[in-house]
């Protein structure tokens, strides 16, 4: 049995995927419901974003898999680097859609009349578009962080916890930067191949103040996120007998 196949008859791993693709399936339905009701399609981007998102996530099963399989070979090495520079380009698109919040600056939460504050809008669209775009930023925030520990475990196997914690916080840095030039630039991954000329000089012409600012200071806030989301990993309440007692 290989060790993507342990991996999947694992029950708890297939829980967590089984969650993640039922609050997939959901967004994508209240995606599809919005359009029937309103005849509006501004939020079908919603779901390539998150289809964006689960690509790194099986690369990253896939990189495991491939690991555990056939260890000292050279097409495995050859494998594993491969499938693991398309996972680090596709892994911003993860974390990205934590961005997608700011669309929110259009949907009018507070009232007000003469100037003044009047109430809340209790509009059910509007209430509808926050539910159904958080579970698309949430869903792909949560593949992306257990996409990057997968791979954690595997550096941590192969060169220890200093090196593992390296890769993290090296693939979150660089990674924010990708962010900078998806969110205000407007590159894609895809442009590595269409565009690549381009793109080089756009991320060579990139490297100012404004944008290393916005990739310390995300960075910054993806690596707090991640440690907390780290840290969950080691909490086991069925087997603290503690909790039941």
């Amino acid at each position: 049995m290989t060790f993507f196949q342990k991996l999947l008859s694992d029950q708890q791993f297939k829980s967590i995927i089984g969650v993640y693709l039922s609050l997939s399936f959901i967004g994508c339905l209240m995606v599809l419901y919005r359009i029937f009701i309103t005849l509006e399609i501004d939020y079908l981007y919603l779901i390539w974003n998150l289809f964006l998102a689960w690509i790194p996530f099986g690369l990253s099963v896939l990189i495991r898999s491939i690991y555990f399989k056939n260890t000292g070979s050279k097409k495995r090495n050859i494998a594993i680097l491969l499938a693991g520079v398309v996972w680090f380009f596709f892994y911003p698109n993860a974390p990205y859609m934590i961005t997608d919040y700011i669309h929110f600056r259009g949907i009018k939460f507070y009232l007000y009349k003469d100037g003044r504050f009047a109430g809340f809008n209790d509009d059910f669209i509007v209430w509808y578009d926050f539910v159904m775009n958080s579970i698309f930023i949430l869903t792909g925030f949560l593949l992306g962080f257990l996409s990057l520990y997968l791979l954690q475990r595997v550096i941590f196997v192969k060169f220890g916890k200093v090196s593992s914690w390296g890769f993290v916080c090296g693939v979150l840095l660089l990674s924010s930067f990708g962010i900078y030039l998806g969110r205000f630039i407007r590159w894609n991954t895809w442009d590595i191949v269409s565009k690549p000329v381009s793109l080089m000089k756009s991320v060579m012409e990139s490297l100012h103040l404004q944008a290393l600012s916005f990739t310390f200071l995300f960075s910054f806030f993806l690596l707090l996120i991640y440690i907390a989301l780290y840290q969950l990993t080691y909490l086991n309440l069925l087997k603290d007998k503690s909790w039941s007692e």
